[in-house]
């Protein structure tokens, strides 16, 4: 790590000390981690003709520096989603420069963020993904595992990296909850419905038979999922199992594990769930995330009324 920081550090010390920060104290994951560098060094670039001195020293930078900024790439024709990014970015990173003693304020503070229009995400409905989980033939070892594998990411809404790297240990078949690694290292506990609980049972019965008659004692660290060799599948694998299987219900180009996952919490949501669990299920930071997949309908917006009003009878 470099020289610790100081009122004079440049922008290129800040950078290196945050990006350290965030790994060894918040432990965000490697993806994470490169964002923020792209994001902020992208900002020290455009620092270069425009900061009267060649260290940088980031006590010079002004309100008008960091609107000027996001100005440029709107002249860029960058998309508002990206910019938003990008000034959360230099928030969080101003926000430790201050808290280190460094900035007196944050210069990002004030700035106005682009208007970002909110998505329904997309979402497959009950019957296609019922009809999807139903095409694998569970009496094979290859159908037992693609069957289980639709129920978690639907039954769960776990992420792919998290499916992926899933081990045996991880599953609590008599509670019924599976326990996932989780973005930056944050564990949860996520319960998974009754029929992903068979499919699972089903699938671990054939695996133990796979493994012996194969004669294979040492599979990697417990893998959940595996291949016919043993190993634990890879991203790819699962994407293409995925995709396999409801490229065969319903037209489509997207239709990634993550298509199941954004199922999973709309329906609990348009269900009546409140979104502080399905925020707790999906392992999101902030309840932000969550509500984009909480799309209001008049019927829902009628059932929640008629359950929640008091001037309801």
């Amino acid at each position: 790590m470099p020289a610790a920081l100081h009122r004079g550090s440049g922008a290129e010390d800040g950078i290196s000390h945050f990006i350290e920060y965030l790994r060894v104290e918040r432990n965000y994951a490697g993806n994470t981690l490169e964002s923020y560098r792209c994001d902020l060094q992208q900002f020290a670039r455009f620092l270069y003709p425009r900061v009267d001195d060649a260290l940088l020293p980031l006590n010079k930078i002004q309100r008008e520096t960091v609107s000027e900024f996001i100005e440029d790439l709107r002249m860029r024709g960058m998309k508002n989603s990206t910019m938003a990014r990008k000034l959360t970015a230099l928030r969080t990173f101003f926000r430790f420069l201050c808290r280190e003693g460094v900035l007196a304020a944050n210069p990002a503070s004030g700035v106005a963020a682009p208007v970002v229009e909110q998505r329904p995400r997309p979402q497959l409905s009950l019957e296609k993904i019922e009809e999807a989980i139903e095409l694998p033939d569970a009496a094979t070892s290859s159908g037992a595992r693609d069957r289980a594998i639709l129920e978690v990411f639907y039954g769960g809404g776990v992420r792919l990296g998290e499916l992926v790297e899933l081990n045996l240990s991880a599953l609590d078949l008599e509670e019924g909850i599976i326990k996932l690694g989780g973005k930056g290292g944050k564990e949860r506990a996520v319960p998974v419905g009754s029929l992903a609980l068979k499919a699972l049972k089903t699938y671990v019965q054939r695996r133990a038979e796979l493994l012996l008659e194969m004669d294979i004692t040492q599979v990697e660290v417990g893998a959940l999922f595996l291949n016919g060799r043993g190993r634990r599948l890879s991203r790819r694998t699962v994407q293409r199992v995925v995709q396999r299987y409801l490229h065969r219900v319903v037209d489509g180009e997207s239709l990634s594990p993550h298509l199941l996952r954004h199922s999973f919490a709309a329906h609990l949501l348009h269900a009546g769930a409140d979104l502080a669990s399905v925020k707790e299920m999906l392992g999101h930071a902030t309840v932000v995330s969550t509500q984009a997949y909480a799309e209001p309908t008049i019927e829902r917006l009628q059932r929640v009324y008629a359950q929640a009003h008091p001037r309801n009878e």
